[in-house]
């Protein structure tokens, strides 16, 4: 496509980077018959999926057990320790209510769809491992499964089965991104070569949820609400976190006059988080409630209210942070409406909006959040700059966070870690600055959706077709 936009040419950081490779792109420069956009994309997040996992290989030998030294290393993992203590090791369905299963393990935090996933790797798992025996298993301490030495190579096969099912599903929201913009293929790129994209996507299954967003993306952009309708569904059922893109789709669905598609794309939507979250209500509507916990409990770290408790020398009940988070939330969701009416700011940057704010006054913020914000932020927010100084307060709370868990930010007199609170800071300072980029962007001249594929004009880049003005009404 001739009017395809470059990142050497259109973003001043790239610009400036690829001097070190003999400049941004020329004019008369070709395309490569075979490095498209979308394969060069997808070796990026391939680097970038791999280097995730070499980061975590020093952890894998404690899979199943406890400890803090997993923390202090910047290595661990849900997933490995997910094995053991949630009763995966016994192949235990995550929503029972039997008594025996119950007395040995508690039901997890994880939505039904991160759930389910975890329960069908450990079934390839024994089925790999040579379906060892469970009955003898059932009949020892919990204490003393954490520590066999086959439950730990187990450990270590279930976390390589979870691990490749979120790369391929990392690739393919790599791969979804590309189309969502004919123009600005290279937006992925963000996405792609995120450095919290590297940290973050082993920790937990948080990737689900993003692959689930950049589906929303695609399909919106494609009109084919089905598609986006069923990716929000199945995202609200991994993460409640996508659940807030429903406000920017019906913004830019009022403002596009695209009501039919809108109410489509809920219904399925809708459909598609009932059928999803059936098998785990069904199965024990306790321990489906229970699920939700991770997001509905109180002030967790990472979160703008764990600061207020410690710093503030006071104890917040979860009802008043539940409560005052509530509150904090529909009223950010009515200001990104407001913005998305009086602009007209594409559905990444609205979501990217609404996912940030939530972020940033959610009682639950663990570093792998990011992950559902990153394939927003990679097409909604103007400048690779922004994103890496967004990134960077990720990166730097990951850190932090792993050394307040593994003790090391202790005080020698005891009382909290205050160190660690400016790990909560930078962590909500990168947010606050995305947030602030966006809201730039809208007030720049022309502000609107600049990718006309999307928009269903015909406008050329003036930096691609020198004859910018020449048949081409610009909006």
């Amino acid at each position: 496509m001739k009017d395809r936009v470059h990142p050497s040419r259109d973003d001043a950081l790239v610009r400036s980077l690829s001097e070190v490779v003999g400049g941004p792109l020329g004019d008369h420069a070709g395309r490569h018959p075979w490095w498209t956009p979308l394969r060069v994309v997808l070796l990026l997040a391939t680097l970038s999926l791999s280097l995730g996992m070499v980061a975590k290989a020093p952890c894998l030998d404690v899979a199943g057990e406890g400890g803090t030294g997993r923390y202090a290393a910047l290595c661990w993992s849900d997933v490995s320790q997910a094995y053991v203590e949630r009763g995966h090791a016994e192949l235990a369905w995550p929503f029972t209510d039997d008594p025996a299963v119950r007395e040995r393990y508690a039901a997890g935090w994880h939505p039904p769809v991160p759930a389910y996933v975890a329960w069908a790797a450990a079934r390839v798992t024994h089925v790999v491992s040579g379906s060892p025996d469970l009955d003898d298993r059932r009949g020892e301490a919990v204490a003393d499964v954490a520590v066999d030495d086959d439950v730990h190579r187990e450990a270590r096969v279930f976390t390589a089965v979870t691990a490749l099912w979120l790369a391929a599903a990392g690739l393919l929201a790599a791969g979804l991104l590309v189309g969502v913009r004919r123009r600005r293929p290279w937006d992925a790129a963000a996405f792609a070569a995120a450095p919290v994209l590297v940290l973050l996507w082993p920790v937990t299954w948080d990737l689900l949820a993003a692959t689930a967003v950049a589906g929303v993306l695609w399909g919106w952009a494609r009109r084919r609400p089905g598609v986006a309708g069923a990716a929000l569904g199945l995202g609200a059922a991994t993460s409640p976190l996508v659940a807030v893109l429903l406000v920017p789709l019906v913004v830019v669905a009022l403002r596009e006059r695209r009501g039919r598609e809108a109410w489509q794309m809920a219904a399925v939507a809708l459909g598609t988080w009932v059928v999803a979250n059936a098998p785990a209500y069904l199965s024990s509507s306790s321990a489906w409630r229970t699920s939700w916990q991770g997001y509905l409990h109180g002030a967790d770290v990472g979160s703008v209210w764990l600061l207020v408790e410690q710093a503030g020398n006071t104890d917040l009940s979860r009802a008043t942070v539940l409560t005052a988070s509530a509150v904090l939330v529909a009223a950010w969701l009515g200001v990104v409406a407001a913005v998305g009416m009086r602009t007209r700011l594409p559905l990444a940057a609205l979501g990217t909006l609404a996912v940030a704010g939530t972020l940033v006054v959610s009682p639950a913020s663990a570093p792998s959040y990011a992950l559902v914000l990153l394939p927003l932020a990679a097409l909604g927010v103007a400048r690779w700059r922004d994103l890496l100084v967004w990134q960077a307060g990720e990166v730097l709370h990951f850190a932090m966070l792993g050394w307040y868990l593994g003790g090391l930010l202790a005080p020698a007199g005891g009382g909290d870690a205050r160190a660690y609170w400016w790990g909560v800071v930078a962590r909500l300072l990168g947010l606050a600055w995305v947030v602030t980029a966006v809201l730039l962007r809208a007030r720049t001249a022309g502000s609107g959706d600049d990718d006309a594929v999307e928009v269903g004009r015909r406008e050329a880049h003036p930096d691609v077709d020198v004859l910018a003005d020449g048949g081409h009404a610009r909006a």
